[in-house]
């Protein structure tokens, strides 16, 4: 996997003046590995050119983990690390697009203007590393992202040391606020929430007693089985299979095999876009008469097209949506109008993110008597540790571990009807 560059010098001038980073942009570093991958058909290529309002240029933005000075005349930047090649851009890219829109709705901060500045984190745990680093030398001042929950493990590191504040809008699994890092918070939601939701209303409402579970391998998917299992069967249901599929495969024919002789009430699903498309229509092919099931990873016009009508009559969880849709409807209108389309899954919680950065930088920063913009990084973090946010994905406040907090909300459930996700709960 290709991925962008990586800062090769770096000169520190000694004294009583803040360092000043010179970067040396070089091409950097392929590899394939483990990955927490999102699916699907391409996405039209547009993660390789650089959208508006991304730069792809140095900062001179000068510091360290204690502080980021901007010069007069710069800009602030945010960093944001998503998915912009492979076949997880069709998530990935509309993530960027609604944090640029964001930074460009907020246009200026003290005076200074911002841009965002984005990296290919290939929702894979080494690319989400390099992003990281690469975000870290240009000098960014907070990060939205990474996109997915194996990348966001691996990255927690380099952005920790760097005291690097981190809002991701889609890692959901609980392994990521597991770690413990004080500099992550996320407006997605935990699939500890979400696993015990689909597994309540598969038991509890649809009355489904007997299911087989599959997922794609990644910390998302199979984190979300895992989930799925633990309370599904606490409830008294049963499992009766746990199928793996491979990321990028387009024949599932042994596990469909598998599945049909199962004779399960509902297969659930664990995983993203493409696979799921495949395996829903694989299984309609072949006979497999129970229900479907996937999360938010599916959560998309997207899997329907790519099923061709089998995905009819499936239902997809995702987090919760708040009653007053005021602020939602709000920005999936601005959206449209920017980019031409429909606002996509994770939208609106990457949008809430950059709102969220870019309201803890206006309220720490100051200008200095020169005309530079300071900005401390442990008060920005520690001023999103308090934040209390109305935004386009409901009310969002964090806690302790960075999770957004939970009051009393449970899933959306959507079902495919007519060929369009239509909420039923």
């Amino acid at each position: 996997m290709k991925m962008g560059s990586r800062a090769r010098s770096r000169m520190l001038l000694v004294g009583g003046m803040l360092a000043t980073l010179t970067l040396v942009f070089a091409a950097c570093s392929s590899g394939t590995s483990s990955t927490d991958k999102t699916s699907t058909a391409a996405a039209g290529g547009g993660g390789k050119t650089p959208a508006a309002g991304v730069t792809s240029a140095a900062t001179s933005a000068t510091g360290s983990a204690g502080a980021i000075t901007i010069k007069k005349g710069d800009k602030i930047k945010i960093g944001i690390s998503t998915t912009l090649t492979t076949d997880n851009a069709q998530l990935g890219i509309p993530i960027q697009d609604a944090a640029l829109l964001a930074i460009k709705t907020k246009g200026t901060i003290k005076g200074f203007a911002i841009e965002g500045d984005s990296q290919d984190d290939q929702c894979a745990g080494p690319a989400s590393v390099t992003a990281a680093n690469k975000l870290i030398a240009d000098g960014v001042v907070a990060v939205v992202g990474p996109m997915c929950s194996g990348g966001a493990v691996a990255a927690l590191d380099p952005y920790s040391k760097a005291n690097m504040l981190v809002v991701s809008a889609s890692a959901t699994n609980p392994s990521v606020t597991a770690q413990g890092k004080k500099d992550f918070f996320r407006t997605a939601w935990n699939d500890a929430t979400q696993g015990a939701e689909m597994a309540k209303y598969a038991y509890t409402t649809l009355s489904k007693k007997n299911v087989v579970l599959v997922n794609d391998q990644s910390t998302y998917g199979k984190g979300l089985m895992d989930v799925f299992k633990a309370s599904f069967t606490g409830l008294g249901g049963k499992v009766a299979g746990e199928e793996a599929v491979t990321v990028g495969e387009k024949d599932f024919s042994p596990i469909v095999t598998k599945i049909k002789s199962a004779n399960p009430d509902m297969v659930v699903f664990g995983g993203f876009i493409a696979e799921g498309a495949v395996l829903v229509r694989q299984l309609k092919e072949a006979g497999v008469t129970a229900a479907f099931m996937g999360a938010d990873g599916i959560a998309d016009q997207k899997f329907i097209d790519q099923a061709g009508g089998a995905a009819e009559g499936a239902y997809v969880s995702r987090g919760p949506k708040p009653t007053d849709t005021k602020l939602y409807d709000a920005f999936a209108a601005a959206y449209k109008a920017a980019y031409g389309k429909d606002a996509g899954q994770f939208t609106e919680q990457s949008s809430d993110a950059t709102n969220i950065i870019l309201m803890a930088i206006d309220k720490v920063a100051t200008v200095d008597g020169s005309g530079n913009l300071i900005i401390d990084r442990q008060k920005l973090i520690d001023a999103v540790k308090t934040t209390s946010y109305a935004g386009a994905s409901g009310q969002i406040d964090f806690d302790a571990k960075g999770d957004r907090k939970v009051v009393g909300a449970v899933n959306e459930i959507d079902q495919v009807k007519n060929g369009k996700l239509t909420r039923i709960q």
